[in-house]
């Protein structure tokens, strides 16, 4: 059966804004066609299974997620001693201002937990998009130390996570200040010694 691009995209945004809005239990085939405005069982016609279903959604959202290349190659033609700094931001300011999109990917990982037959399709999903990033990352030089990379997404990954659950729980400020963190440098770019402002919870 013939199938319209369109039309798959328009599920898969319906998809993640149910998922991210009222979680897994409103994922059903009738939801997804009210929610895209489509005749009812078109879900049924592009999305042959859940499973189906999850995984492509896991790959709508990282495509939503996915840094603006206009921004990329403006932040590296930035100064040198600039430009992990202002990707790291370009990456966290995303996750923050997609937030449907992020939710929906926390979602995902819980659903991919409990149920095994779209965990391995989840996990090289997830996989295959961190590989990508730290290549990006050791070709440009902004990790070289073993480690520094994941140390960076387990720390910003974490963040987020408070930020989009508990909003108000940790300092405002603190998004930016773990960059400085990540990337040795301070508000105007100089290096954050050790005698730089303590970070305490409200």
């Amino acid at each position: 059966m013939r199938q319209n691009p369109a039309r798959r995209a328009a599920l898969l945004h319906a998809a993640m804004t149910l998922l991210a809005q009222r979680g897994a239990e409103a994922l059903s085939y009738r939801n997804l066609d009210e929610a895209a405005a489509l005749p009812v069982g078109t879900a049924a016609n592009y999305f042959r299974t859940r499973a189906d279903l999850l995984v492509q959604l896991t790959r709508h959202v990282l495509e939503q997620l996915r840094p603006d290349p206009a921004t990329v190659t403006a932040a590296l033609a930035g100064p040198e001693q600039e430009r992990h700094a202002a990707l790291l931001q370009h990456l966290l300011d995303r996750m923050l201002r997609e937030r449907e999109a992020t939710l929906a990917l926390l979602e995902l990982r819980l659903l991919a937990r409990r149920h095994p037959d779209i965990q391995d399709a989840f996990r090289e999903t997830i996989q295959a998009n961190l590989a990508l990033s730290q290549a990006f990352s050791d070709t440009h030089g902004f990790t070289a130390e073993p480690g520094a990379f994941l140390m960076g997404y387990l720390l910003l990954s974490g963040f987020v996570f408070e930020e989009l659950t508990l909003p108000g729980l940790l300092p405002p400020d603190l998004g930016p200040r773990l960059i400085q963190a990540l990337t040795g440098t301070g508000p105007a770019g100089s290096s954050d010694g050790a005698d730089g402002p303590e970070w305490h919870l409200p």
